[in-house]
């Protein structure tokens, strides 16, 4: 039988020890660049989600004069009940107009933040806020100015107006619950 040479021997127990220590060094390597690329995810998710919540609240901080105006113009209180089918006083409607408009360039200026931060079903639903509160808007301007030019409104006022106030909560309530939907998946 022949015999190995213990030097080449040493030699290539020296080899395997070599290469098993690269192979230890390079896996090591991999898992540490892994494990930092996942924490950076995480870390951007917490952010994003915290600037997210921040353009969230302000949103609905600009929406928040809105809840005056439908106090005052929609659920006004009337002592005879045909009193309620007509609009209130013009001084009260213009008013209600000009908080409005505060209102929806408040609304416009927040809403594209929205844009930014995403994600785009709030975007969409915070568009939809601002364009309700709009048309309501434009609703009561059309009734102050038929009221300064002296026509009567017709009984369909009040319908009109239900509607366009319906339309402005059922789209707050909608970005509302979006907005909630993001905010409660994990990132």
């Amino acid at each position: 039988m022949d015999r190995v040479d213990p030097g080449w021997a040493a030699l290539a127990g020296a080899g395997v020890g070599v290469v098993g220590t690269l192979c230890t060094s390079v896996l090591t390597y991999a898992a540490t660049r892994r494990q930092a690329r996942d924490q950076g995810t995480v870390d951007h998710g917490r952010a994003l989600r915290s600037e997210r919540r921040e353009a969230y609240l302000l949103f609905m901080a600009a929406a928040e004069p809105v809840d005056g105006v439908l106090h005052r113009v929609a659920h006004q209180d009337a002592e005879v009940a045909s009193a309620r089918d007509a609009p209130p006083p013009a001084a009260v409607l213009s008013a209600a107009v000009e908080e409005l408009g505060t209102a929806v360039d408040a609304l416009y200026k927040a809403q594209a933040r929205l844009d930014l931060m995403g994600p785009e079903s709030v975007a969409a639903q915070a568009v939809n806020v601002w364009s309700d509160v709009r048309s309501l808007r434009t609703y009561l301007e059309r009734t102050l100015r038929g009221m300064r030019e002296g026509e009567v409104p017709d009984g369909g006022y009040r319908t009109g107006l239900e509607d366009a106030v319906d339309a402005v909560e059922l789209s707050r309530e909608k970005f509302a619950r979006c907005a909630r939907r993001v905010m409660e998946t994990p990132p």
